[in-house]
């Protein structure tokens, strides 16, 4: 460690013994070797502030001799002993990462209060300090870029209590989709950004504080090839020194979305190997911990693993033997046509990461994604591959593209989801659980906090504490009526986005989706039909036959949320005019209530949307009354919209990053010329069904959103 981290340090946790005799006071005691440690003294200094942020008229010291309360830390020191494989006897070899578990034991004595910690690492006394701060403490680390801290005069805690924590997974962690122009992706392939390194640091402190410790990134192929390897080692050596192992996704030669290339396929010279090999040498610049590896082309495309399997064999077998990182085999859940449905990786030493997507479980029996009834076949996959080699779970916490929050949606099945394969993944003992995140706004980082509480166990008094889909909106509000009136939130979106399968409605088609056949592959849920069918080909009484049903259960679920909805904002409004000192929970609340307002909104919109499509098929046998009555109804939707566009402008005001950056027409690295909110900034989904209506145009280039050319990326066959 720098000295000069380790005089900030003692600056920050220092106090003069003259004035310890005074007034409420906090010490921290641990000795200089545990100071001196990356992981534990960086942890040590961020508690001291939290604390004294927290304690703001208190003292908060280091080794005082008198206190109020006296926080006590082992005496541990960073040994390969305390590396382990894992909470269960495995016949292969995981990556070592260090026994994270720790437990606290409250006493007192006299006027003291002594808060003893138990933990056999540095990494242990880091998760156990941040453990104690934010589930005993109730700070609440919800966002990179926003905490919750409360304001405390006293002691909150009793004299004697226990808390522990065990990891449910010895991975635990998140991959950023950075194929997706979302909050982190500029600054993760552009170190001459002044804000870059900042904002990656607090992301990588926001996984410390909630006690993960993985990070992973898939790598775009335009970055500046000279600069960019030390701004990877800055992101690697801080990581490492907040006690997160760092990984990196790349592709063998994934043409579509800018993807990073190992190879390129129409290059042959110099030969495949040779390219494989410069592509490590120059990667591996940076220390990395993990690299994962994509050998499809594309989604819907072929995969390279049977055209060039030698050039995947070398590749594992390089990341392996001469970098000693552990290689990751990315799977899809395109289920393959021959064969075992998911592919493998071609060395036993090599691990894999389970893929599933969007709001469904891996074991749920309705999952109509990617063209698959559901995606059981991958939870069979993650229950046989941990049997022999490392084996992560890789589930989607947001979807992006024209799903979720592009719409926008604040799908609360997230939660749901989540929840149930953590529980399930755990119980089959895979190795690690790594989150694919597209995005924070319209609530999605309720679904990130919960995911990295959920990943651990923990304990109050040795008895285990219960969670919940809901338990860290919980977390924000003592209230029983606004928690009653979320879970019914959560209840109706499940019955009808999921059961009744509305989704297929609420989300937007794909860009391929509305390519004529064979292009028009499925990726998300969508309709049975195709809309210029119902116009063009089917007879009234099959128009009126396909969507009657889904009209009437959009109204049903807009009806039913929107009653919901109400009570939330009149509840909401009633306690801010009583309870000044939670404003900050309040306008998460909020925040989260306006996602759900929106949600509403946008079924109602879709109803209309899809009733002017039943008029405007009437038109074809009537004299002109289907046209008139088309009309109006896209006119109730065009209100409808300007509703929502009112609750998209008052959600912008919230955005943790400039929306200039996240939700505007952008230079961007990535496939897409905008920011990942831009779409839900002017409901641009929302406008083009009431256009495709009224033109009649329901191909893919009417209205086009997409860089179709760059999202596809043919020229990359030839150039990287």
């Amino acid at each position: 460690m720098k000295p000069t981290f380790l005089s900030i340090l003692l600056l920050l946790m220092t106090v003069l013994s003259a004035s310890q005799s005074l007034g409420f006071a906090i010490s921290i005691d641990a000795t200089e070797q545990l100071c001196l440690n990356p992981v534990a003294g960086r942890a040590l200094a961020d508690t001291a502030d939290l604390l004294r942020r927290s304690f703001s008229r208190s003292r908060i010291g280091h080794n005082m001799d008198r206190c109020t309360v006296r926080i006590v830390l082992p005496d541990v020191v960073a040994s390969r002993d305390h590396y382990v494989p894992g909470p269960s006897k495995r016949p292969y070899l995981c990556t070592a990462v260090p026994d994270v578990s720790y437990g606290w034991h409250s006493s007192r004595k006299n006027n003291t209060i002594t808060v003893r910690l138990k933990a056999s690492t540095p990494e242990g006394v880091a998760a156990g300090l941040y453990g104690l701060i934010q589930e005993k403490l109730g700070c609440k680390f919800y966002h990179p870029r926003a905490s919750i801290v409360p304001s405390y005069t006293e002691w909150p805690l009793p004299g004697q209590f226990t808390f522990s924590g065990q990891p449910r997974f010895e991975k635990r962690g998140f991959h950023l989709h950075t194929l997706h122009p979302i909050e982190l992706t500029e600054q993760l392939h552009d170190p001459s950004r002044a804000e870059s390194f900042a904002d990656i640091k607090a992301y990588l402190d926001w996984l410390a504080r909630n006690g993960q410790n993985t990070f992973q990134f898939f790598l775009l192929r335009n970055m500046d090839r000279e600069s960019w390897p030390t701004h990877a080692r800055r992101i690697v050596e801080y990581a490492h020194q907040r006690g997160i192992r760092c990984g990196i996704e790349i592709s063998l030669s994934m043409i579509q979305q800018q993807a990073f290339q190992a190879i390129t396929v129409l290059r042959p010279y110099p030969s495949y190997q040779q390219q494989v090999d410069d592509t490590l040498a120059w990667l591996f610049q940076a220390p990395w911990d993990y690299l994962s590896l994509d050998v499809t082309m594309g989604e819907h495309l072929p995969f390279l693993d049977k055209l060039l399997p030698d050039v995947q064999m070398h590749i594992e077998q390089q990341v392996e033997k001469r970098y000693g990182a552990r290689l990751m085999y990315a799977t899809h859940v395109i289920a393959a046509r021959e064969g075992a449905k998911v592919r493998r990786p071609k060395l036993p030493g090599s691990g894999i990461m389970i893929h599933s997507v969007m709001c469904y479980s891996a074991t749920e029996a309705k999952a109509p994604v990617y063209g698959n009834r559901n995606q059981r076949f991958m939870f069979e996959a993650a229950a046989m591959e941990s049997q022999r080699r490392e084996t992560w779970y890789w589930p989607e916490s947001s979807y992006w593209v024209g799903f979720d929050s592009s719409v926008p949606l604040l799908l609360l099945p997230y939660l749901d989801a989540r929840l149930s394969d953590i529980e399930s993944m755990s119980h089959l003992g895979v190795s690690g659980h790594l989150t694919f995140t597209s995005g924070w706004e319209w609530g999605y980082w309720l679904i990130d906090w919960s995911i990295a509480r959920w990943s651990w166990s923990l304990q109050d008094n040795g008895s285990e504490r219960q969670t919940s889909p809901l338990s860290r909106l919980d977390d924000l509000t003592d209230d029983q009526e606004l928690r009653r009136l979320f879970k019914q939130a959560l209840s109706v979106q499940n019955s009808f986005l999921k059961e009744r399968e509305l989704l297929r409605y609420l989300s937007v088609l794909t860009p391929f989706s509305e390519l004529p056949p064979p292009f028009n592959k499925p990726f998300q849920p969508e309709p049975n039909f195709r809309y210029g069918w119902l116009l063009d080909t089917a007879s009234r009484a099959e128009a009126t036959q396909a969507v009657s049903s889904p009209i009437e259960n959009l109204e049903a679920y807009a009806s039913k949320m929107t009653a919901i909805t109400d009570k939330l904002s009149t509840r909401l409004s009633r306690l801010r005019s009583t309870n000044v000192n939670n404003r900050e929970s309040d306008r998460l609340q909020g925040e989260l209530l306006r996602g759900l307002e929106v949600t509403s909104l946008r079924a109602t919109h879709r109803a209309l949307t899809l009733r002017a499509l039943l008029a405007k098929k009437r038109e074809q046998n009537t004299n002109g009354s289907g046209v008139r009555e088309a009309n109006e109804f896209l006119t109730q939707a065009r209100v409808v919209r300007q509703r929502g566009q009112l609750l998209v402008d008052s959600q912008e005001q919230m955005y943790r990053y400039d929306p200039s950056t996240i939700a505007r027409p952008i230079q961007s690295r990535t496939a897409y010329p905008f920011g990942y909110l831009y779409p839900a900034s002017r409901l641009y989904f929302w406008e083009r069904e009431e256009e495709q209506v009224r033109h009649g145009r329901f191909d893919a280039f009417f209205m086009n959103l997409w860089d179709m050319e760059r999202t596809l990326g043919l020229k990359s066959l030839l150039f990287k």
